[in-house]
């Protein structure tokens, strides 16, 4: 039997995903952090009844430590880290509500850094942004904590301008964008 590994690959990018958002889910679910007992207690809770085992979750919780997705700080309770984030970025955003204000990025982001502007186009897409010009984009969701998060996990926010609206002179294309 040969191994595709790409496929092994997305397995393991989905694996990443479903564990960190089990655990935002959690936390949102029990109002604050959790603590590192919590976190394994949580996750068997969750992962048990598909034949997971304690030894398999404390492999997952080190390898998403070890690849710095979560940190543990000196009280021993669990952190997101903005590479954490990123990868959830469309449930923290979709968590947010609608608001009356309109909320811009303006990025110029160098050919030199490409990837990283293709890996924060990305991100900011899935907060849902909508482009209103080729580095222009517009929300009406209360994400400036997630835009900076995403600027600085993928080092471009030098190049990144955030700034809130009440209202504009193209509302109403706005309007049609985002609905």
């Amino acid at each position: 039997m040969v191994i595709n590994p790409r496929n092994y690959q997305n397995l393991a990018a989905w694996s990443v995903a479903s564990v960190i958002g089990c655990l935002y889910n959690i936390t949102v679910a029990i109002g604050g952090a959790l603590n590192r007992r919590g976190v394994f207690r949580h996750l068997d809770q969750a992962f048990g009844s598909q034949g997971v085992t304690h030894i398999q979750i404390s492999k997952m919780v080190y390898e998403l430590a070890r690849r710095k997705y979560l940190e543990f700080d000196g009280s021993d309770s669990v952190k997101f880290t903005n590479k954490a984030k990123m990868r959830i970025v469309d449930v923290l955003a979709g968590d947010r509500g609608i608001g009356s204000k309109y909320y811009f990025i303006s990025f110029d982001i160098p050919e030199s850094k490409r990837a990283y502007r293709n890996k924060f186009r990305y991100a900011i897409k899935r907060m849902g942004f909508k482009q209103i010009q080729k580095s222009l984009w517009v929300s009406n969701k209360e994400v400036g904590d997630l835009v900076e998060a995403a600027a600085v996990e993928y080092e471009v926010n030098e190049y990144v301008a955030y700034f809130i609206s009440e209202r504009s002179n193209i509302d109403k294309y706005i309007v049609d964008l985002l609905s």
